[in-house]
């Protein structure tokens, strides 16, 4: 009996400690939905983002996420069209570039991210809180 509570114990405790863990390394994310609310919307090229200034690319950032062409792309084709990543969302191969710099102590960092599948391929693009407390 007691080692049938201990081994239940121990699944529940890994159990609650993985749920932990996915929740505090995903980090805060926005919807498309709220990135539109915080920064509105500029439809722009691709070669427009490279070129812009982290400040001027958070409104370009939802229709980032909302198109569709940039899924399944490769890393080397989500540089060549966005340029080299300047953000970092948990590991390298992700490329993350920053939309919004903290400017002040107190301040937020965001970033876009193109998160991969297994095949190193753009399966999904969120906007991930880089930095700070609000």
């Amino acid at each position: 009996m007691e080692k049938k509570i201990l081994i239940t114990g121990t699944i529940f405790f890994l159990f609650a400690n993985f749920i932990w863990a996915s929740s505090m390394f995903k980090g805060e994310t926005l919807t498309a939905k709220e990135v539109k609310a915080k920064w509105g919307q500029i439809a722009a090229p691709s070669s427009q983002f490279k070129a812009a200034k982290i400040d001027e690319r958070a409104p370009m950032a939802y229709n980032i996420m909302t198109d569709k062409s940039n899924i399944g792309k490769t890393v080397a084709e989500i540089r060549e069209d966005f340029g080299d990543p300047d953000g970092f969302y948990f590991i390298d191969s992700y490329p993350a570039y920053l939309i919004q710099e903290r400017k002040e102590f107190k301040g937020e960092s965001w970033q876009i991210v193109f998160r991969l599948n297994s095949k190193h391929l753009v399966r999904d693009i969120i906007v991930h809180k880089n930095c700070c407390a609000k």
